[in-house]
């Protein structure tokens, strides 16, 4: 989800919607609550070989993409998975990166102003498979990179947002959580066998949510939770409105050893960046 400017916006809605919003305020105080608490690990400071991966929805109407550049160049990622991308936001960042981010590449939605997704990486990367979208949202894509602890396939998403065909987030929330799952089987379904897999993204859901059940059942693991329980990763105010949610995941194969994960409370998009640095797993690990 995104905001243009001064203004709240994301596809598919528009100011008009705001009394769903605050409707919407009251279910999300609810997850809140009924999230519970669960045990976290501590941060490791890798002493081997690991590598970092930042995920970032940059909010195509974003005001101040210097923010957002100082905040990749300062997070020291190896690889670097944005959301809501332009062509606009891809002439200012390879402009701006050119020399910390040599590998870069973008792809521009056919259907969705601001739906674009991009990798911008320190190592060079290899296609796997792009996969349009069949519902006239958001497209995934999935890359192979050469890391520090081995080959990693990262598959970058965007799912559909909590908001019906008719523009209300009440009824979009209880509705479309099946719509994302379904894309996330689409999308996981063109993984290349035999590669540690990372998932990093926008999921516009909480980590209890059928999509990230569905990737545990694969045995994949939701990052951030094993660090940080409570810092949402989306944000946004309109008036006495206010509303948080945690919708940005990085959710990894269980081959790899996540060291730490964290939420940079930073930048002016309505997202904050997630980052997670990973080694790799050591046997009975």
């Amino acid at each position: 989800m995104a905001r243009a400017g001064k203004n709240f916006f994301c596809s598919g809605c528009t100011l008009s919607k705001i009394p769903y919003m605050k409707r919407y305020l009251a279910f999300a105080a609810l997850i809140a609550i009924s999230s519970g608490c669960r045990a976290t690990r501590i941060a490791e400071t890798p002493i081997g070989l690991h590598f970092r991966i930042l995920t970032y929805n940059v909010n195509w109407g974003e005001p101040s993409p210097d923010a957002a550049a100082k905040i990749i160049r300062e997070s020291g990622a190896e690889i670097v998975c944005l959301q809501e991308t332009t062509p606009e936001w891809e002439r200012f960042l390879r402009s701006a990166l050119p020399h910390e981010y040599s590998f870069a590449e973008f792809r521009n939605s056919k259907s969705r102003m601001g739906g674009g997704l991009a990798f911008i990486s320190r190592i060079p990367g290899r296609e796997v498979a792009y996969i349009p979208s069949e519902t006239g949202w958001f497209d995934g894509w999935i890359k192979a990179f050469d890391t520090a602890i081995g080959p990693v396939q990262v598959l970058n998403v965007h799912l559909r947002p909590p908001v019906s065909d008719s523009g209300s987030w009440v009824r979009g929330y209880l509705s479309t959580g099946d719509d994302r799952l379904r894309e996330m089987e689409r999308f996981y379904g063109q993984r290349r066998l035999g590669l540690p897999m990372i998932v990093a993204g926008d999921f516009n859901d909480r980590e209890h949510s059928p999509v990230i059940q569905w990737l545990n059942s694969k045995g994949m693991i939701n990052a951030l939770p094993e660090f940080d329980r409570h810092t949402p990763t989306w944000h946004w105010r309109y008036g006495l409105v206010s509303l948080s949610r945690r919708m940005d995941h990085v959710v990894y194969a269980p081959e790899l050893h996540c060291c730490s994960a964290r939420v940079i409370q930073a930048g002016t998009s309505d997202h904050f960046p997630v980052e997670a640095v990973f080694a790799k797993q050591t046997p009975g690990g």
